[in-house]
């Protein structure tokens, strides 16, 4: 064995030995996660809860950097640039890595290219929600409603999930639907109680305090359960659209070429986070769940997703952005 092999050899092993040692101590400095959404909302609250929950699990400071804007991509932009050593991930959402493909005509990332994905970390269903004055009453008279109406519905969508979302009412219930974009919950409030508008899908924590003063009426929820803060609430899988399940959710991703043994320890403090009572109580506060996952289940479930919304967009001709 000449010596120049030997040195070579030597190398390799001091460097595997390197960077073993480097995985093991893992994390070494403080995380810092970034939340393509403004501080304050449901999504930042549970953000920073779960930061907290990981810092002890980690026995590292994890931090919450907000970067909102243009539907999330400048937080996506960054975290593809930063180096894929475990100390920046991002929290994403279902809308940046399963609905955003099907609305753009490019994207400054790739989902299946730029991310690592750890897991999931919560999620909530839509709730469909109609005047106090509709005659609807369940989702079956809802769509008796809009068959008998010779020109349809209006539904009031607020983003490309719910834009999708209807889209995809139409075709499985077989009825009309005209979309009505409104910037932000609010207007979508007023014009419901209105009338000005035949239905919605909102988040449950706006939904139940206008259910509380009977201000609108919930007719069925896009999750595979009944939502325990909706009771009598049915879903929309038992009551005649057996296919249809929705889930608004986000999981925390990392630059991809992250290592496996880093991506590995990551999902073990967040699982460890999300199993805490604490954590599941705040999340119930904005009527969101804590989900469970592996790194694989996480990408088969936003990959899976992702066709589903493409095809959506597809068979309805919806131009792209």
């Amino acid at each position: 064995m000449t010596k120049k092999i030997i040195i070579g050899l030597l190398w390799s092993l001091s460097s595997v030995f390197a960077s073993q040692c480097a995985l093991a101590q893992y994390p070494e400095r403080p995380i810092k996660i970034l939340v393509g959404f403004a501080a304050g909302g449901p999504t930042d609250s549970s953000a920073r809860a779960m930061a907290d929950g990981m810092s002890k699990a980690l026995g590292q400071q994890v931090l919450i950097d907000n970067r909102p804007g243009a539907n999330a991509q400048i937080a996506a932009i960054e975290l593809i640039k930063s180096p894929a050593d475990g100390y920046t991930l991002m929290l994403a959402s279902s809308g940046t890595l399963s609905v955003a493909g099907a609305r753009y005509a490019k994207l400054p990332y790739d989902i299946e290219r730029d991310f690592a994905p750890i897991g999931s970390v919560a999620g909530y269903p839509h709730v469909l929600v109609v005047p106090p004055q509709s005659q609807a009453n369940d989702l079956a008279s809802l769509i008796r409603l809009a068959k008998s109406s010779p020109t349809g519905l209006t539904a009031a969508t607020t983003g490309h999930a719910n834009e999708l979302t209807v889209e995809w009412l139409k075709r499985e219930a077989n009825i009309e639907l005209t979309a009505v974009l409104y910037k932000g919950a609010a207007a979508v409030i007023n014009d419901l109680v209105a009338g000005r508008v035949d239905m919605a899908l909102l988040a449950p924590n706006v939904v139940t305090p206008m259910l509380e003063s009977k201000r609108m009426k919930a007719l069925a929820v896009t999750g595979a359960n009944p939502a325990a803060e909706l009771p009598g609430v049915a879903t929309m899988m038992s009551s005649g659209l057996p296919m249809f399940e929705l889930d608004i959710w986000n999981g925390l991703v990392a630059p991809a070429g992250t290592q496996p043994a880093i991506i590995d320890k990551l999902n073990a403090a967040l699982k460890q986070t999300l199993m805490q009572p604490e954590f599941q109580k705040i999340l119930a506060v904005s009527g969101q769940y804590a989900i469970i996952d592996t790194p694989a289940e996480f990408k088969r479930k936003y990959q899976k997703e992702a066709a589903h919304w493409k095809k959506i967009a597809t068979d309805a001709k919806l131009p792209l952005l």
